[in-house]
Parts: C-alpha cells; sequence; structure tokens
C-alpha cells in the first residue's frame, strides 16, 4: 500500500493533477481539502503520512494556519505549494518546518523527489521517537538510578527510579536543577567530584544522600567522564 497523501487546495484543476500524478507515482491520494475546516477533519479522519498544502485557501485560515493546526494534532510531513509568495508568508511558513515550498508551476520531477525525501524524513523521525520510547521505557524500569549531569551538578538527564529515590520531584522538576544538594557533606562531594576529574571514572563508590525529607540514604555509585559529561549510576543500600 503506498504512503497516503492529503492534498489541501481549492483550485480544482490543479487538486486533480496533484492526484493524478501521485497515483502514477505510487502514492495514495486521500482527496482533496478545500478550506482549513475541511483539511483539518480529513487529517483526523485519514491520518496521511503527508500534507501537500496550498498557502491560499477557502475561508478565514490560510494553509499556514491550517498547517499549524494539523500539526498540533499530528506528525505528518508538511509540502507548500503556492501561486504567490511574500516574505510575511514565507516566514510563518518557515516556522512550521515544512519539507519544501513549491511556486506554481512546479517541476514535476521536483515535487516528486520531495515528496520521496519528506516521506523518507517522517519515516526515521517515527522510528527514532519509537526508539526513544523504548529507550526511556527501559530506562525507567531499571531498579537502579541512571543520570547524566554536567561537571557543574546541573542534571540533563535521570531515570524514574532515581527520581523517586531522591524524592526531590517528577522528573520535569529534576532535569535541570544542581544536584549539589543532594549530598548531606558538601565537602564528599567536591572530593568525590575532584577525584572522577582525575581518574575519568570510578566504581562502586559509598556516597551519602539526602532526600528531600532531609533523610540520609546510603548509595552505591558508578560513574565516568565523557565529552565533559558525567554518566552514572546508582543503587541504593540497605534498602
Amino acid at each position: 500500500m503506498g504512503k497516503k497523501i492529503l492534498i489541501v487546495e481549492d483550485e480544482g484543476i490543479t487538486s486533480l493533477e496533484l492526484e493524478n500524478k501521485l497515483r502514477k507515482w505510487g502514492y495514495m491520494p486521500l482527496g482533496t481539502a478545500i478550506s482549513g475546516d475541511e483539511a483539518l477533519q480529513m487529517a483526523r479522519d485519514l491520518e496521511p503520512d503527508l500534507v501537500i498544502m496550498d498557502v491560499r485557501l477557502q475561508g478565514k485560515e490560510d494553509g499556514v494556519e491550517v498547517a499549524e493546526m494539523i500539526l498540533n494534532e499530528m506528525e505528518v510531513s508538511l509540502i507548500y505549494i503556492t501561486a504567490h509568495s511574500s516574505d510575511s508568508i514565507m516566514d510563518r511558513a518557515h516556522k512550521t518546518s515544512p519539507h519544501a515550498y513549491f511556486i506554481k508551476p512546479f517541476n514535476d520531477n521536483e515535487l516528486k523527489f520531495a515528496i520521496e525525501m519528506a516521506l523518507f524524513k517522517h519515516e526515521m523521525e517515527k522510528k527514532l521517537r519509537e526508539s526513544e520510547k523504548k529507550y526511556m521505557a527501559l530506562m525507567d524500569n531499571l531498579m537502579v538510578g541512571v543520570f547524566i549531569m554536567e561537571l557543574d551538578g546541573n542534571i540533563v538527564m535521570l531515570n524514574q527510579f532515581l527520581a523517586e529515590l531522591s524524592g526531590l520531584g517528577s522528573l520535569e522538576e529534576i532535569i535541570g536543577s544542581n544536584a549539589k544538594n543532594v549530598f548531606r557533606e558538601p565537602q564528599e562531594r567536591r572530593n568525590f567530584l575532584k577525584r572522577l576529574k582525575k581518574e575519568g571514572k570510578l566504581l562502586n563508590k559509598t556516597l551519602m544522600m539526602v532526600d528531600n525529607s532531609g533523610q540520609d540514604i546510603e548509595i552505591l555509585v558508578s560513574v565516568k567522564i565523557e565529552e565533559s559529561l558525567i554518566y552514572g549510576v546508582v543503587s541504593p543500600l540497605n534498602q
């Protein structure tokens, strides 16, 4: 089954020509919307892989506004076509990250290539998102803490286990904060960091961590420095 493409175009001849070209190239045109409301409803119902959007449409919204509404609800690739261009429209269009922008009349080979590349990019981004979801699911289900932080202590990433162990809040609240406050003894933290910078990595070192309620938690830490970031694994002792 070919990739699904929604055409949003209020000129009947242009939309018919586009549908015929898409079928010839092996794609599945989902039909043509001529207004913003129709385009949004068809996108919701038919879930296209790509939208070919005319900047000028019937109704109160132009193509850029319609594209923004569609992109707010779903992940889809976007190509703009128009008979007219202006700096203001181009500036707004660029903010929606389209794959291409064509001025009518457009070259068939160039359009076909742009569609191929847009769909390829869409597929790669989808696989990347799925991979990231699997990675985060793995991280959050580990029974040890995992973290990445900058040398000054700013937290870049941590998993759910470590967030719960620290009691400092949700992942969103903790990421971007500084880790120095989770150690009971500031000097212990400074000595640990000094040794890490000197040796590059430390394995199974014991530290005293304090959670949000002020309770001490003895932890076992293994860390390494890579490209100015600290990567670490934390497990609580005696729990």
